[in-house]
């Protein structure tokens, strides 16, 4: 798990940065505030996702890319990594269930208003739970901010801006350590606050509605409520800016989506730009520190390792005569000939797994991987088990 998991970090670097800059940055060239909204939502989406299919299992086709199983390499701080993405995760876990709890105790110490909307003294901004609007007591007598209200967290209901809230800070979770996902989760929070500022202002009247917003902003406290979404939950000054100077753009929104899944598309290659320097080398069998299925007189063997497939040589003396074996592997999983055998070699979990039938009755199963600087191979034959141990010998 912390190979994989090692992976997923080393990959939600680039992966995540690259996807979430050009989300980002197209996402400025669109004027409608609800189409931002999608994009930057599509956008976190596929941030989330790219890294997260580390976990998958490799894909059974010929690539010129090598796979991402950055767990091949030797991570002797893998548990400590793991330790502390889990600790981090559990904190930001516990600070939603805490946001959830406190939505549910404002809804417990609301009172009824009018049909789904509800009055409660312990919020001082309105906010939507669900699709129940609450709004702060203190304003309660003044109609102008009533309906001021109601038109943005009307909006809301209508957009069902809840469940995408909900569902994005549960996709968004994996990368809690992530700037962009940070990043991008603030500028979504921002363009759906405009979206409904948007189609609040075409109710309201724009001028009348941003003298209300700044009249709502400033009686509201400083708290917020992650588990819910309202009107004071991003920048006041850039809402009210963007109600008074509406702008409007010729980008193409169908375009630029298209532009953001294809590189989300072109992140999911999981190059490794890690793995090629610690694997990639020529080994040498440790003889003393090996246990071999058959009692050679002499056995050498060396390895070495590209960055998409691996070639064998074997020197086996038994009673006098000397038999050299080589072999070629391409480790995409596809069964091809490797010598007089033929099997498959993938990366899976971080290791290689050989499996070989032939020549004859020949049955062999290998599964290949670093530890504290050795390559180690250990395998079943149809006779017995063995274990192998090299060092590197390139300098």
């Amino acid at each position: 798990m912390s190979d994989a998991l090692f992976a997923f970090i080393v990959n939600a670097a680039w992966q995540s940065t690259l996807i979430a800059v050009l989300g980002l940055a197209l996402a400025r060239l669109l004027a409608n505030a609800r189409q931002r909204f999608e994009l930057l939502a599509l956008t976190l989406v596929a941030a989330a996702a790219a890294p997260a299919l580390t976990f998958a299992p490799p894909v059974t086709a010929v690539s010129t890319i090598a796979p991402v199983d950055l767990a091949v390499v030797e991570n002797r701080g893998g548990d400590a990594i793991t330790l502390l993405y889990f600790a981090g995760l559990a904190i930001v876990a516990i600070r939603l269930l805490a946001a959830v709890l406190r939505a549910r105790r404002i809804a417990l110490a609301s009172v009824p208003y009018r049909g789904r909307m509800r009055l409660s003294h312990i919020i001082d901004s309105p906010v939507t739970i669900g699709r129940t609007v609450f709004l702060p007591a203190s304003i309660a007598n003044d109609r102008t901010l009533i309906a001021a209200a109601l038109a943005h967290e009307h909006a809301h209901v209508r957009r069902n801006d809840y469940l995408f809230h909900v569902l994005l800070e549960l996709i968004a979770l994996p990368l809690y350590f992530h700037p962009a996902a940070i990043a991008l989760r603030r500028a979504i929070a921002h363009a759906r606050e405009m979206a409904c500022d948007e189609e609040a202002a075409g109710r309201r009247g724009r001028r009348a509605y941003a003298e209300a917003l700044v009249k709502l902003a400033s009686i509201a406290g400083r708290r917020r409520l992650t588990m819910a979404v309202g009107m004071a939950e991003s920048s006041i000054e850039r809402r009210v800016r963007a109600l008074l100077h509406a702008r409007t753009s010729r980008a193409k929104y169908r375009t630029i989506c298209l532009a953001v899944m294809i590189l989300a598309a072109a992140a999911c290659t999981r190059f490794n730009a890690v793995e090629h320097p610690m694997l990639c080398s020529r080994w040498e069998l440790i003889r003393e520190a090996s246990r071999m299925p058959v009692a050679y007189d002499r056995f050498t063997q060396t390895i070495e390792h590209g960055p998409t497939r691996i070639a064998v040589r074997q020197e086996r003396t038994t009673r006098g005569r000397t038999r050299l074996v080589t072999w070629r592997a391409i480790t995409d999983g596809i069964a091809r000939p490797f010598g007089r055998a033929r099997g498959t070699a993938t990366w899976r979990d971080g290791k290689l797994q050989l499996q070989f039938v032939g020549p004859g009755a020949h049955r062999e199963t290998a599964t290949a991987f670093i530890r504290d600087g050795r390559l180690i191979c250990e395998g079943v034959t149809e006779r017995s088990r063995y274990h192998t141990e090299f060092r590197r010998i390139d300098p």
